[in-house]
């Protein structure tokens, strides 16, 4: 009798606890290859590119295979043991193609595992034919890859093969105009001061002689001006990668003893951070005043650095709280899904409404982090504060692939919310279509 009931128990016990969560009926049959075709054939906005036009990429590289592998993917090669010097020099001219590949081969074979270098993978596959990068392809890949530069390469895959209609540019080069493209604007220089030579350099800039706090903050208004000129979507911090993202309200009397104590300062003399952090901190509040008067959106660099080292817990998102409570009607939008504070990032969204969640670079970072942080935040933050793709590439090609690699996390994600009676079919899709497109067209003002 006892075996029978632990036999019924077992049985249930998995309907019991899909029953504690079912919110909607069970859906009609199909529905993956439905969600999954909607969620392909829409399209997408790209919220963060660092894309290279053809002539800057061709300085970069010789445009061959290490196209693929010259940005995130040199983090793990590096990180695998290749000196990062040696593979600066693979993506020149100087060596063939086969000496560049005798010498990153040992280095490839030991983390091509990672998303990084699966994204390269997907991206030979997909658009050049190339279904593995080695010894036997690297060179007819290279072939196709200057090949595919003598065409209007980066138009045709962000138009025909990632339709995207929106893709917003985090770089100071505007030579892909404005046709779908959209650009943000960063005054870290303004914040991230410890010199005096920093503080002359913004003076000639913008053609004013600061000698007093009042001259950098004109300055810092001068530079804004200049740059909404040209037209800019959002205000872009990465300063993460250099301090604390924790930024005080300073007084003003601190923050000037600061700039005068670095104006009398010996040439040459570069203060520590201790010493300038109420400088900094008081430049950017006047940096997001602008935001707030201007109605603009603050992006901001949180979690992973790219790179080879760096101090992670500097970029956490909590640090950032009092920002968002001082300056509730600045919209705030975390980025990388705050790699790998995902708890902490659900819990600031989920509490104030004007922070806002961005996927960019994620799914490169860890596709199955992606999915499970996308599952919990959907069940936590309302859907139209999370933003689910950026490439955050400087070339074409992985952002194609990452866009790939996003959409099936999305989907999984989706399907398996339906399937769960979680969602209905129909709020799958809009939640698709709100967090690929229509979520950053409304944030960013992107359609104006």
């Amino acid at each position: 009798m006892k075996k029978a009931l632990l036999f019924f128990v077992l049985l249930l016990g998995p309907l019991l606890s899909k029953s504690q969560v079912q919110i909607r009926p069970l859906p009609l049959k199909g529905y993956e290859q439905r969600i999954i075709d909607f969620i392909n054939d829409m399209k997408v906005v790209d919220t963060h590119e660092h894309l290279m036009s053809p002539t800057r990429l061709k300085q970069r590289t010789a445009l061959d295979f290490m196209v693929l592998l010259h940005h995130y993917s040199a983090d793990d090669i590096i990180s695998s043991g290749l000196p990062a010097k040696l593979f600066a020099k693979l993506r020149k001219d100087s060596l063939t193609v086969k000496q560049k590949w005798d010498i990153l081969k040992p280095y490839w074979e030991s983390s091509k595992n990672t998303a990084y270098n699966r994204a390269a993978l997907l991206a030979a596959d997909k658009l050049f034919g190339i279904s593995d990068i080695n010894e036997l392809t690297v060179e007819l890949l290279s072939e196709k890859i200057k090949k595919a530069y003598q065409t209007d390469w980066i138009s045709h895959v962000v138009n025909d093969k990632c339709k995207i209609e929106y893709l917003i540019q985090d770089s100071d080069d505007r030579s892909f105009g404005t046709k779908g493209f959209r650009y943000v604007v960063r005054f870290d220089s303004f914040i991230f001061i410890n010199s005096k030579q920093q503080i002359t350099s913004l003076g000639k800039r913008q053609n004013i002689d600061i000698a007093n706090l009042d001259d950098l903050i004109k300055a810092l208004g001068s530079a804004f001006n200049d740059a909404k000129q040209k037209g800019f979507v959002a205000i872009k911090s990465g300063l993460a990668y250099n301090r604390i993202l924790n930024y005080e309200n300073t007084s003003r009397g601190s923050s000037a003893k600061v700039f005068e104590d670095l104006m009398s300062s010996p040439d040459g003399t570069t203060f520590t951070f201790e010493d300038v952090k109420p400088l900094q901190d008081f430049m950017m509040h006047r940096v997001l005043d602008l935001a707030r008067d201007n109605k603009l959106p603050v992006m901001i660099h949180t979690g992973l650095h790219t790179g080879n080292g760096n101090i992670i817990e500097n970029s956490k998102p909590t640090h950032l709280v009092n920002l968002i409570m001082e300056y509730p009607t600045v919209k705030f939008v975390l980025m990388h899904g705050s790699y790998p504070y995902g708890a902490e990032l659900t819990t600031i969204a989920k509490y104030f409404p004007n922070a806002y969640i961005d996927m960019c670079w994620l799914y490169v970072i860890s596709p199955s982090y992606s999915e499970r942080f996308l599952h919990e935040w959907i069940e936590t933050v309302p859907a139209s504060k999370i933003m689910g793709f950026g490439g955050d590439y400087l070339n074409i090609e992985n952002a194609y692939s990452h866009l790939l690699m996003g959409k099936q996390v999305v989907a999984r994600v989706l399907i398996d919310k339906v399937k769960d009676c979680y969602l209905s079919e129909s709020e799958a899709k809009n939640i698709a279509r709100m967090i690929l497109h229509d979520n950053a067209v409304e944030l960013f003002n992107l359609s104006q």
